[in-house]
């Protein structure tokens, strides 16, 4: 009941971290639909949507749809040149506006982003209510405008201001990072995600220059959203002196999800500190969820000391769900000293559940552990075992794995695992396999085993499978093995099978 409890904490904890990254996610998604307005093929979209609106076939807008064509085969000097003699022909028509923007957006295609800003603010200032002016104003930002991108950064639209953010990035880093540093600080709730925006941002563009801001939030910042965010941008740092302070901020902290986050940004980290904080918090830490999860994260470090650490931890430590980590963090090493600690614990483990980890986490190891895996079920004699095994090799893709769960299947030293090979070779949906178990069926006379191949064989989409289920539903020799095949044969909504089916009432 303990372990259930610790159990749906944690899951309540990682829904709520969940929901602040889709809540992130979603707001940045916002920014993304801007840039398409002006990027990629949504541009073309809007434009063709707003051609094929168009009633009139006046030379206004064949000359129109003919930049249109051009847009299309991204034949931008051409497309400029048609739109730009659009304005100059027909100055009052009413789709100047949309000429102007088409116009800009073909000369910045060019990489000509001053000449793309005359056309842009023309429309601005003689279109105020244009349906293209979003699209120009979003332009002119991304075009690095300093006024526009200050205008944008004044508003309370908050696509465009955080569009105009990451422009400010790449124009002056000083100055972006003093904006976000404001927007932190600030308390105005008028454009809701703009400050985890800004704290992604800050991160991934602002640097080393970005740690002392960013360290700050991680501390003392109330928004646990934001704590979040720029811990996760702190550990793409990989600096010991980062490392140092986020160990501090852990240690001082109480809340899970920043101290889970906080693991997270050690294990991302290629930093000597960060690997020997998850080692102490593995080793020690006064949290049980929180010390599996930092011994997840040694399975990603590849490094020597976490490598050692993590088999004394075993060796010394007798709870069962931190040796169950500590397994699954050592099929994540490509270390010889991981494969040979799962194996000696797959072979004389202390009690059958360890043993059954250590196979499973050394079945998902590939070829390396196969010959290991085929000698122990040969030398085993605990049917539990012997599943774990059978588990193990239905998980390998390696065909003696195959080989040897056929071998189980057809004469298996009990009916049990002879069951349980089929039932998991029967989950391989693969026709050569099918084969296989036609043919077992044909020479068994147990109603168990063959009723086992039965269920197999209607969980496989294979043609071969439908034909056997045909052919036991015609004529097996047992009314409620036909049963069977008739029902799986309804159940599989095969053309031929149903076509059956009716051949079958008549």
């Amino acid at each position: 009941m303990t372990a259930m409890i610790r159990l749906l904490n944690c899951l309540r904890h990682a829904r709520k971290i969940l929901v602040a990254g889709i809540a992130l996610i979603v707001c940045l998604a916002g920014v993304l639909r801007v840039q398409l307005a002006y990027g990629l093929d949504q541009d073309v979209q809007k434009l063709n949507r707003f051609v094929q609106t168009a009633r009139t076939n006046t030379p206004a807008m064949t000359m129109f749809r003919e930049g249109r064509d051009l847009i299309e085969r991204e034949n931008w000097q051409k497309a400029a040149d048609k739109f730009r003699g659009f304005v100059a022909e027909f100055p009052k028509d009413r789709d100047v506006d949309a000429a102007l923007y088409w116009y800009a957006y073909a000369l910045q295609k060019q990489g000509r982003k001053d000449d793309a800003a005359a056309p842009l603010l023309r429309l601005i200032r003689n279109y105020p209510n244009s349906s293209w002016r979003r699209e120009a104003e979003s332009m002119l930002v991304v075009l690095g405008r300093g006024d526009a991108v200050q205008q944008a950064l004044d508003r309370n639209n908050c696509e465009i201001k955080i569009l105009a953010l990451q422009s400010l990035f790449q124009a002056n880093e000083d100055r972006a990072i003093s904006f976000v540093t404001e927007v932190v600080k600030s308390s105005s709730e008028s454009c809701p995600g703009l400050k985890a925006a800004a704290v992604s941002l800050v991160g991934s563009h602002g640097g080393s220059r970005a740690v002392p801001l960013l360290l700050e939030i991680a501390r003392n910042q109330g928004d646990l959203k934001l704590r979040l965010t720029a811990i996760k941008r702190l550990g793409e740092q990989n600096s010991d002196a980062v490392a140092d302070e986020l160990s501090r901020v852990y240690d001082a902290e109480k809340t899970r999800e920043i101290r889970a986050q906080i693991l997270r940004a050690f294990a991302e980290m290629r930093s000597s500190r960060a690997e020997t904080k998850l080692i102490a918090v593995a080793r020690s830490g006064d949290e049980p969820a929180l010390r599996q999860l930092a011994i997840r994260y040694l399975g990603d470090v590849q490094g020597g000391a976490s490598m050692d650490e993590l088999l004394r931890i075993f060796d010394a430590d007798r709870t069962p769900e931190i040796r169950a980590q500590i397994l699954r963090a050592l099929s994540e090493r490509e270390d010889p000293r991981a494969r040979a600690k799962l194996l000696e614990v797959a072979r004389q483990g202390e009690t059958p559940e360890l043993r059954v980890e250590a196979i499973r986490n050394l079945g998902g190891r590939g070829k390396i552990a196969i010959e290991d895996l085929l000698q122990l079920y040969s030398t085993e004699t605990n049917a539990g075992i012997k599943q774990g095994l059978i588990r193990a090799y239905a998980d390998m893709k390696d065909p003696r794995a195959t080989a040897k769960l056929i071998e189980i299947a057809r004469s298996g030293d009990t009916p049990e695992l002879r069951l349980y090979a089929i039932r998991r070779l029967g989950d391989k949906n693969d026709a050569q396999i099918t084969d296989q178990l036609i043919a077992m069926y044909d020479a068994e006379t147990n109603v168990q085993i063959k009723a086992m191949l039965i269920r197999g064989f209607g969980n496989s989409k294979q043609k071969n499978a439908v034909h056997k289920l045909m052919a036991i539903a015609r004529e097996g020799s047992s009314v409620d093995l036909r049963k069977m095949a008739v029902r799986l044969l309804g159940e599989s909504k095969d053309p031929e099978a149903l076509k059956f089916l009716e051949e079958l009432l008549k």
